[in-house]
């Protein structure tokens, strides 16, 4: 088969492409996908791009409801050849062909890097695996004691915040009120770093300019830095986009610049530069001090957590930096000798050819949460206490509520009941949160679920095949809660009635 005029159109390009019409066929591809794929154009063309690509139905679902919605989805995929295995990152947008209103499929190979990644590992020996290891185990503790203990501040969180909205509080209650919101917001932030340093953790990431990032930083990073140190910030890499969690990585240099300052003398340096890695190019953040070093026994266990050379810190800022950037793709390294200060370097890819995500503008005001009344809503958690204080939240703004224990549960609910809405844990025995809310869309499609968690190893923006409306990560507040189901039931299906006093 001779090929197409697209094909010719697109053969001199250096990357995988295939175009698919809406069935699923391939309609073209170029010679870097027959290479990739190690078929020839005759073929690919006209076979299944499911079966090409080893996509799953429930999968391909996913791709066609992404599209649907925002024009475009980005998919890991590992494929199986005779020839081994491959690491794919597919690209998939609309491209639409004369009349036809095909999907473009970029495919970039990341084999190469990959196996450069478990090479290392291997290259490293014992104490390589021992430290992978390590992460492993305090990744399965940290995630049973974030579970267990964002439940818990569940109630502490929200029912303060919550109470606070009462206008009849005298000002020494509200205030006693502010500082327990405030202590279990502390207390949060600790298990969010513990789960960052382990890999684990909700991550939304989006693309983003990082050098934008560090100008916008600059006022809060200068209150970090203590006098008589000064804080210098110097962004070299011009404009690039990486794939990161906002707030996250803005964690990551606060926290450094942090750990900084607290060894300066009289000066923090913020640098950021552009460097090539296997003929790709990098993002590198570089923060350094001028102070005493770091002494070797030190060095070594620098981004362990619980571990800190000073006796009032808990030891977790740097182990929480170190596993944010693991989890982004990136890696990091310190370099230092006594007397001669540290140099923290983080590096992550760059998106070549991308722009950055415009961020959403804020409201200037901010209006009371509609009334719920006439609205029927599920709640699951196998937490008694969330449950409570999920179905009074619920039920202020004149919610109907039924609460359940579990995902088995909630399914049997969702069959025989009608519901407007359904707020479902993560982690739950029997049936977990995501087994829910795929039932939830095949018996009741169109009835908007939010998922919320303290820890939930698969989230929102993470690879999923069915996506919640909205996300409350545990703990959350009175106001975190009503913003969710607002963004999940939409201005339509809300009320227009005032809220009730108090």
């Amino acid at each position: 088969m001779p090929p197409t005029p697209l094909a010719v159109e697109i053969d001199h390009l250096p990357v995988a492409i295939l175009f698919v019409e809406p069935a699923g066929a391939i309609a073209a591809v170029n010679r870097a996908a027959c290479l990739l794929l190690g078929r020839g154009r005759d073929a690919l063309v006209g076979s299944s791009a499911l079966a090409a690509l080893q996509l799953t139905g429930p999968r391909w679902g996913a791709v066609g409801a992404a599209i649907a919605r925002d024009g475009r989805i980005e998919l890991g995929v590992a494929l199986a050849l005779p020839s081994g295995s491959l690491a794919l990152q597919l690209f998939i947008s609309r491209a639409a062909h004369e009349t036809s209103p095909w999907l473009q499929i970029v495919v970039l190979d990341h084999t190469v890097a990959a196996q450069r990644d478990e090479a290392r590992g291997a290259s490293e020996g014992p104490e390589h695996a021992a430290a992978t290891q390590r992460f492993d185990s305090l990744g399965l503790v940290a995630g049973g004691i974030a579970h267990d203990f964002n439940n818990l501040l569940v109630g502490v969180l929200a029912e303060a915040s919550a109470a606070r909205e009462d206008r009849t509080l005298s000002p020494a209650a509200r205030e006693a009120l502010r500082r327990i919101e405030a202590a279990a917001s502390r207390m949060s932030r600790l298990t969010k770093q513990l789960l960052a340093y382990a890999g684990r953790g909700r991550f939304v990431t989006v693309r983003l300019d990082p050098d934008v990032m560090l100008a916008d930083l600059r006022e809060p990073l200068a209150r970090t830095v203590h006098a008589p140190a000064i804080l210098e910030v110097t962004p070299g890499a011009g404009s690039v986009v990486v794939e990161a969690d906002p707030g996250l990585l803005r964690q990551v240099v606060m926290n450094l610049v942090a750990n900084a300052s607290d060894a300066a003398g009289q000066r923090v340096h913020v640098a950021s530069r552009i460097l090539l890695r296997d003929n790709a190019p990098w993002w590198q953040l570089e923060v350094s001090d001028d102070g005493a070093g770091i002494e070797p026994a030190a060095l070594a266990r620098i981004f362990d957590p619980f571990f800190s050379t000073k006796a009032d810190r808990h030891g977790l800022g740097l182990s929480a930096v170190h596993g944010i950037v693991r989890r982004l793709g990136g890696d990091i390294e310190v370099d230092s000798q006594p007397g001669q200060g540290a140099r923290f370097r983080v590096r992550l890819p760059i998106v070549p050819g991308a722009l950055p995500v415009a961020p959403r503008p804020k409201p200037d005001t901010v209006a009371p949460p509609p009334r719920l009344i006439g609205l029927r809503l599920l709640v699951a958690d196998d937490e008694p206490s969330v449950r409570a204080t999920v179905r009074r939240l619920l039920e202020r703004r004149g919610a109907v509520v039924v609460a359940v224990a579990d995902g088995l549960e909630a399914e049997a609910r969702l069959r025989d009941e009608r519901f407007d809405l359904v707020v479902l844990d993560v982690t739950m025995p029997g049936r977990t949160g995501y087994d829910v809310l795929a039932f939830a869309r095949a018996v009741l499609p169109g009835v908007p679920v939010i998922l919320m968690s303290g820890y939930a190893p698969q989230v929102r923006g993470e690879g999923a095949e069915v996506e919640p409306d909205a996300f409350i990560e545990k703990p959350f507040t009175a106001k975190a809660l009503d913003t969710a189901i607002d963004e999940a039931l939409g201005p339509s299906a809300l009320a227009d009635e005032p809220p009730p006093a108090p």
